[in-house]
């Protein structure tokens, strides 16, 4: 064979080769991979929108297609760049034989984009060589902000919406909208129409709406959410709203003096962006913004002003620092000047909200889905702005007396002679246990409504939930909403049965992978479920009278990517078996195969939509995760046509709405049911030192959101605590609002007793919260009526106070005490702790350890041995109390005395109420008691209402400060004065020396006797050098007004 045929055979065979590879690059492009599909319709001068399994895009009429019109030369991407890649830069992708990315048509792409709505385009670390010139992005690094992208994508400006119409009474504001030319079409079609409607609904709040007129649209149902009703129209209002035509914004500005605190014209910014599944708008904001709430989330409590970035999307996450968690709570507050105001957006889509400095500095929305439904409340206190929010959205139950006591739980009590150790344990060391919790373990196979037959049978729970009650003590257990797909299981067969669950798109059950395995979810909206609900309970707890219910994982928490993907479902094993006390080698998720038989699944979900991923990702996770992460499809449909999409941020509200009403209908027999709920609640946090200080701006966080009763596991959920942290923790979590122990499964057992410093500690901090349940009741019951708060970050109290404003490492406990806790290991003071204007009295020696004169405050070192947390006593505020017991029962049950703390005027004021601690519908059945202290020698009680009285006395109140005003002569001589006589109602009482003057609580063993004066013959009183006037034996009735005076010499 010739050189020149072997040579063009070798040829031949090299083009055939080259053919091949080139047909096989055009084959995978992607391009390609839409089909004759894209390439017909690229062709296509306008679309009709396509109609998917949302409602999304579900238009009828047809939309001009803004990439219809654009010059495909214009190139937007780099060589090799995907259809999705594409997209994300805002532009047009068409394969063709031009570039097949391109800019849109309209406004010039530009660089200079605010960071407010920047989208990030490289990775974290990526330089700017690399950004600018091979993927063809914008390089803007900020040194003034964190969080910023450096690297982003081009964008160009949105034109928003122009008014076309408008009309006006005293009472509401509404007009038409219409775009303003052809809109961005950044994530989807631009609505063309919209309308705006502002209602003047109180004096303080306010409220606007912007909508589609033409389509529906998903919003919050009422019955869901309510509504408070609307007063009239209100001549005094605090605040103005006005708006601009062309472009369409507006702003709200206060009555007094007219300072915007709302406004959405912004420069650089879009006005307003409503197109199928983004909406965008932003307020200004002033420099330095002092802004507070959008959870739930772990971080610091003031919004960070050089960079916020809040995602809202209910998340099953062991609490990671700065990420979306279990709870959604859209409002925030702003705090300006000493005056405060707060937004409400009523919208349970997922949403990301964005805090980005600048001139100005901004706060934008950001949301996937439904309408623009904001509420503004005026304050001007921040107070009034928790009271007036809570006035909207409701106000917090009043809980049962109960709840405020020690609780004690863990995941790993495997049987029942467990719990009764525990019980037993805490009787033994004399430290106080109200409830005893079971987390998983009672379960046959992790299934609700189950009692595990071996370690958990029921009638030894009945037993011992009965000698509980015999003791004042009371018993709570967790149920999940995931029910296990179990042929035989009753909770399973009935919910098929009555077509409860949750559906995916193909209008089956969907399912879903927790601690049982694979799961069915009831579905909340369905008609059907509470009754369902209901049943179950009451099947499930026949002859067992708990008390409560803890109900968990329902974010809701599935272990699939979206829905399960099952060949096979049989019973399952898994990896800890409660009957046989054995242990998890590991915790999920993860992936398994279960003997016998084989279950296999894919993490895929079965429906191909723009849900899971719609074409704006929030930040979920931190990493825009797909919403379906660790939950539910989002095209999974709920009975009345809602999505997961819209409604999945409410699916541990309504199960808590609905076990609340089941548990008050068919057990609460009249009681106020106890109910916990994980999504909107604190979760499973970690034992370190870092959590321990996150707790507090965590729960006061929950404060703001008008939820009073939450704590964090004390001495931490995750992870394995130490003696030192334990103990430091018991002393904090002593003054949490809700106070639980809890830990997990594989961890080293953290009950108060283990450590005998630790069982000193809970002794005494448990005796000085027990002492303080008639301060602590009273609070949640005015929280309950006037939406006050239980716990206060500082700056409620001291809004004009500039340091107040970022303070969370200490708190106050109502308005009178404040509490500075030890946040770091071995350490024996609180450095730097925050003392506000006025005199503070030590709680434990009743001495002044700070009186204060500058109005700015001052910074201290304050003394805190390894046995003692500082605490003060604020002048001016009375503390009711009572002598403390082991049972918030028995406390009950003993007389109330007074702490009242004088201010630098010698007076005071404080509250006190109180009814039969248990009973759901009160009526008048209470007793509301105010007291006042004035004119440096007078204190009186006016008994505001008296309906329920059960014998207890008020035996004696301890006065401080007494006589600190002295009296100044002309030649300047200072003379202090003297008490000389004292009188009740008008009649002198016997004055008696005090065997021991400073006693305040006995902080040794446990059992009270207060014998530090014989009061046999009568009322008695003494005052001792620290200016403490003490009086003795008083027989006074709660339902009695009464007046007391000192006559000064």
């Amino acid at each position: 064979m010739s050189i020149f045929t072997i040579d063009k055979a070798k040829a031949l065979l090299l083009i055939f080769f080259i053919t091949i590879f080139l047909i096989c690059v055009w084959l995978w492009s992607p391009g390609f991979k839409h089909g004759v599909y894209t390439r017909i319709k690229s062709l296509l001068q306008i679309t009709i929108n396509e109609t998917t399994i949302s409602g999304y895009n579900a238009l009828s009429e047809i939309q001009i297609n803004t990439c219809s019109l654009s010059d495909p030369s214009k190139d937007c991407g780099y060589f090799g760049i995907t259809k999705e890649q594409c997209e994300a830069r805002f532009c047009c992708w068409k394969p063709s034989n031009d570039s097949w990315c391109f800019y849109k048509k309209g406004p010039e792409y530009t660089c200079n984009v605010d960071p407010s709505t920047r989208v990030d385009c490289g990775y974290f670390g990526i330089q700017q060589d690399e950004c600018e010139n091979r993927l063809n992005c914008c390089w803007d690094p900020r040194e003034d902000a964190i969080g910023v992208n450096y690297c982003f994508y081009r964008a160009r400006p949105c034109n928003g919406y122009k008014v076309i119409s408008s009309q006006k009474n005293e009472k509401y504001i509404s007009g038409d909208l219409e775009l303003r030319g052809h809109g961005c079409g950044n994530y989807g079609p631009d609505q063309e129409k919209l309308k705006f409607f502002v209602e003047h609904q109180t004096a303080n709040r306010l409220h606007l709406k912007i909508f589609d007129p033409i389509k529906s649209r998903y919003e919050i149902p009422e019955d869901i959410v309510p509504i408070s009703p609307i007063e009239t129209a209100q001549s005094d209002s605090l605040y103005q709203f006005s708006y601009k035509a062309d472009p369409f914004t507006f702003s709200v500005a206060r009555t007094s003096n007219q300072e915007q605190i709302i406004n959405t014209d912004v420069p650089g910014v879009n006005s307003l962006v409503f197109e199928d599944q983004y909406l965008e708008i932003t307020f200004e904001l002033p420099h330095d913004p002092y802004i507070y709430g959008l959870g739930e989330v772990v971080r610091p409590l003031r919004r960070d002003p050089r960079g916020t970035f809040q995602t809202l999307w209910n998340r099953d996450a062991a609490t990671p620092n700065d990420e979306n968690i279990y709870g959604a709570q859209p409002f925030y507050m702003d705090v300006r000047n000493g005056t405060a105001h707060g937004v409400f957006l009523r919208n349970s889509n997922g949403m990301d909200v964005t805090i980005t400095p600048g001139n100005p500095p901004k706060l934008t929305w950001k949301v996937i889905g439904g309408v623009f439904d904001f509420y503004f409340f005026l304050g001007p206190t921040p107070a009034d702005v928790i009271a007036q929010y809570t006035e909207l959205v409701g106000r917090p139950v009043l809980p049962p007396y109960w709840a405020l006591g020690y609780h004690q739980c863990r995941w790993g009590y495997h049987n029942l002679s467990t719990l009764y150790n525990v019980v037993s344990e805490f009787r033994n060391h004399n430290i106080p246990l109200e409830t005893i919790w079971n987390d998983l373990d009672y379960m046959e196979g992790f299934k609700d409504f189950t009692w595990n037959s071996i370690n958990y049978p029921r009638e030894e729970v009945a037993k011992f939930v009965n000698m509980l009650h015999e003791n004042d003590q009371h018993y709570v257990v967790i149920v999940d909403p995931g029910i296990k797909i179990e042929h035989g299981y009753w909770a399973y067969e009935e919910g098929v049965k009555r077509g409860i669950f949750i559906k995916n798109a193909k209008g089956e059950n969907i399912i879903g992978q927790v601690w049982p395995g694979f799961t069915n979810f009831p579905d909340w909206f369905n008609k059907d479920t509470e009754k369902y609900w209901g049943d179950s309970i009451e099947k499930w707890l026949y002859n067992v009278d708990i008390d409560g219910l803890w109900i968990d994982m329902n974010e809701p928490a599935s272990w699939c990517k979206g829905e399960c993907m099952v060949d096979i479902i049989e019973d399952q094993i898994f990896p800890y078996d409660s009957a046989n006390d054995q242990k998890l080698d590991n915790i999920p998720p993860f992936i398994w195969n279960n003997e016998p038989g084989s279950i296999t699944f894919t993490n895929t979900t079965m429906y191909n939509s723009n849900l899971n991923e719609p074409p704006y990702k929030i930040n979920n996770g931190a990493t825009r995760l797909p919403l379906d992460s660790l939950t539910l499809s989002m095209d999974a449909r709920h009975a009345n046509g809602f999505l997961e999409y819209d409604v999945h941020n409410l699916y541990g509200h309504m199960e808590a709405m609905i076990t609340w009403k089941v548990w008050n209908e068919r057990f609460g027999k009249g009681k106020r049911p106890f109910i916990i709920t994980r999504s909107t609640f604190a979760g499973d946090n970690s034992a370190n030192w870092d959590n321990l200080y996150l707790s507090i701006p965590g729960i006061l966080n929950f404060q703001i959101f008008g939820i009073p009763l939450v704590g964090a596991d004390i001495c931490g959920f995750n992870g394995r605590t130490t003696e030192e942290l334990c103990l430091r923790w018991m002393q904090l979590g002593s003054f949490y609002p809700f106070m639980r122990n809890h830990n997990a499964i594989l961890e080293s057992s953290q009950e108060p007793y283990i450590w005998p410093s630790v069982a000193a500690t809970s002794r005494r901090y448990l005796r000085i919260r027990y002492s303080l349940l008639p301060y602590y009741y009273t609070l949640f019951y005015e929280s309950h009526t006037y939406g006050s708060m239980v716990l206060r970050p500082l700056f409620i109290e001291y809004p004009h106070i500039k340091s107040a404003l970022v303070i969370d490492k200490q708190f106050m406990l109502g308005g009178g005490i404040l509490v500075s806790p030890v946040l770091l290991p071995q350490k024996l003071e609180v450095k730097d702790a925050y003392i506000p204007p006025g005199i503070w009295y030590n709680f434990y020696s009743h001495n002044v350890s700070f009186e204060v004169h500058d109005n700015s405050g001052i910074y201290s070192d304050i003394n805190a041995p390894l046995n003692e947390m500082p605490i003060h006593l604020r002048g001016g505020h009375i503390i009711p109390m009572q002598r403390p017991r082991m049972t918030t029962v028995q406390t009950r049950k003993t007389n109330y005395y007074l702490i009242i703390p004088l201010d630098e005027n010698e007076s005071a004021n404080g509250t006190l109420y109180f009814d039969d601690g248990e009973s759901l519908d009160v009526k008048d059945k209470y007793t509301y008691i105010s007291y006042a202290a004035y004119n440096q020698s007078t204190l009186v009680a006016d008994v505001k209402w008296c309906g329920y009285d059960n014998g207890i006395i008020l035996d004696k109140i301890i006065i401080l400060g007494v006589n600190r005003v002295a009296d100044v002569k002309d030649d300047g001589i200072v003379l202090k004065r003297k008490i000389s006589r004292v009188m009740l109602n008008g009649v002198e009482i016997e004055m008696k020396e005090s065997e021991n003057k400073n006693t305040f609580i006995d902080i040794g063993d446990f059992d009270y006797s207060d014998n530090d004066i014989d009061t046999s013959d009568g009322s008695l009183w003494a005052i001792d050098d620290m200016e403490k006037l003490t009086f003795f034996g008083l027989q006074l009735s709660m339902c009695q007004g009464w007046n007391l005076t000192w006559v000064l010499d």
